[in-house]
């Protein structure tokens, strides 16, 4: 009986220990492991480039977002984001460490569109020579589907202060300017700077901004052999429930991995069992 009691009583322990171990557990450490993933697809894709940044709204407290301090996209690691406010788009805690320039963009995005879970800025090749023409970025690609019929460019010089210099989003008032101008859209394109894109998850975000790169290279290809192209009207276009987020994500999240080192992935998220993948 002793013996009996004993064994309760260390299991009980045990039960307990692993128990305050789950509790103890950061919901928001899948949201970093997906900040850190997003960043190693962009690099790969060549989104980002030596800058740009990538965020994501806390599932802990809506009035914080997820940021890496101010480092190259490359290096990035989940020990490296800290936590910033909403309201005044300011660290709760840096710990010494230099916080981004441009964290203004996330700030105010975040502000004012309470939808938004994740935000990429980046200074996609593909996507500046659009913000530098009269012409609109389109949707042209069927992936691409979920796009406006035309999305809004941002103009800095329209914010600038009088004796302002630069074209970064360093400021309350630029941030909440291009808030503005990005207004329900997925995406704005920034003059001669980049894009920003939106979306209501990281890997939402991230395959966004994919297919934003792939789709800005299209129509520009398409426009040197004409300057008039025939791009998606709107029956053609799609709502974000009608995109299956997953298989991009996993697609190009793969590539990030050394073959050798891809883990089996669940098939089950794509409606398809490996048997029924080989017929």
């Amino acid at each position: 009986m002793k013996r009996l009691i004993y064994a309760l009583a260390i299991s009980t322990a045990l039960g307990g220990h692993a128990f305050a171990q789950q509790a103890a557990v950061d919901p928001d450490d899948a949201i970093k492991e997906d900040i850190v993933t997003a960043y190693k697809i962009l690099v790969n894709e060549g989104i980002l480039d030596s800058f740009g940044h990538v965020t994501a709204r806390s599932s802990k407290n809506p009035n914080v977002f997820l940021m890496p301090q101010a480092m190259p996209p490359s290096l990035v690691t989940k020990a490296d984001i800290l936590e910033v406010n909403v309201a005044d788009s300011q660290p709760i805690d840096p710990k010494g460490r230099r916080v981004n320039g441009e964290r203004y963009i996330h700030g105010e995005i975040y502000k004012a569109r309470p939808d938004v879970k994740s935000i990429i800025h980046s200074h996609s090749p593909a996507v500046i020579p659009l913000s530098l023409t009269p012409f609109k970025l389109r949707p042209a690609v069927a992936q691409a589907g979920f796009l406006p019929l035309e999305s809004p460019t941002f103009e800095i010089r329209d914010v600038r202060e009088k004796d302002g210099r630069g074209m970064q989003i360093t400021d309350t008032p630029r941030g909440a300017a291009l808030a503005k101008v990005l207004g329900n859209n997925p995406v704005v394109l920034m003059r001669g700077h980049g894009e920003t894109v939106v979306g209501k998850s990281v890997k939402q975000a991230v395959v966004f901004a994919a297919y934003v790169d792939i789709n800005a290279r299209m129509q520009t290809q398409a426009m040197t052999l004409s300057p008039q192209i025939m791009t998606m009207n709107e029956p053609e276009l799609f709502t974000e429930d009608e995109f299956d987020i997953n298989r991009p994500w996993e697609h190009l999240r793969q590539k990030t991995l050394d073959p050798s080192a891809r883990a089996t992935v669940d098939r089950s998220q794509f409606g398809l069992s490996q048997t029924q993948e080989k017929k």
